[in-house]
């Protein structure tokens, strides 16, 4: 009897190690250092000029995310950021700038990367003269 209950309490401790052990979080972390390679040698026109933009005529039935897929290709771009400056720069053929409803034979303007960064970097005017109250910081409450 007491061998059985060695025995018991081996499968328990095993089990129970063998349960913490496969509930370990498991991260593999990949580098990719041929990256650079495929920038420099890629046919996508957007990646070699930062300053092309495109036009393109709407297809029936074709989705933003086709469009993005066949002008911008898949690796380089984030699509959300994509289809964001695609619809601020084509307001007139989006209904209420949905990216879902898409009018069928519009003329799109494809920004160019140049565009779409100065969409997401804001800038300041390089000639605004700051008056001497907005140089400071004032903080009010206890």
């Amino acid at each position: 009897m007491k061998k059985y209950i060695i025995f018991l309490l081996i499968v328990t401790i095993l089990q129970l190690s063998a349960k913490t052990a496969l509930s370990e979080p498991f991260i593999v972390l990949e580098y990719r250092n041929n990256q650079v390679k495929s920038l420099a040698n890629s046919d996508n026109p957007f990646l070699n000029d930062q300053n092309f933009s495109k036009k393109y005529k709407v297809k029936k039935n074709e989705t933003l995310s086709d469009i993005i897929l066949k002008t911008y290709g898949v690796k380089h771009f984030n699509r959300d950021v994509l289809s964001l400056s695609i619809i601020h720069f084509n307001k007139h053929a989006f209904v209420r700038k949905n990216p879902n409803f898409l009018f069928a034979d519009k003329i799109l303007h494809l920004p160019s990367v140049l565009e779409i960064k100065d969409l997401i970097i804001k800038t300041k005017p390089k000639n605004k003269v700051y008056s001497r109250d907005e140089k400071h910081i004032y903080f009010f409450g206890g």
